[in-house]
């Protein structure tokens, strides 16, 4: 279970999401169409996951108990 982080550039406070850069439905074209280059798209897109804000998909969220934390908290106000 992941911890509450928060988000340099939106102050969103939440657990991080998994983010794939590229589209499933090209891959899956290139998948029914030719087999070399849906593999290779299907490995960029592996390579390019990554942990980000569920709001806004920046990477680089912080843990809460850090003191830029704080920082972006007193910056952001939660509503």
């Amino acid at each position: 279970m992941s911890a509450q982080m928060i988000c340099p550039n939106c102050g969103t406070v939440g657990v991080p999401k998994s983010h794939t850069k590229g589209s499933f439905g090209v891959e899956l074209l290139l998948w029914l169409l030719f087999l070399l280059p849906g593999l290779l798209y299907s490995l960029w897109r592996l390579g390019t996951r990554y942990k980000g804000c569920a709001a806004c998909g920046q990477p680089g969220l912080i843990p809460l108990g850090t003191p830029r934390a704080q920082e972006i908290l007193a910056r952001h106000p939660a509503p």
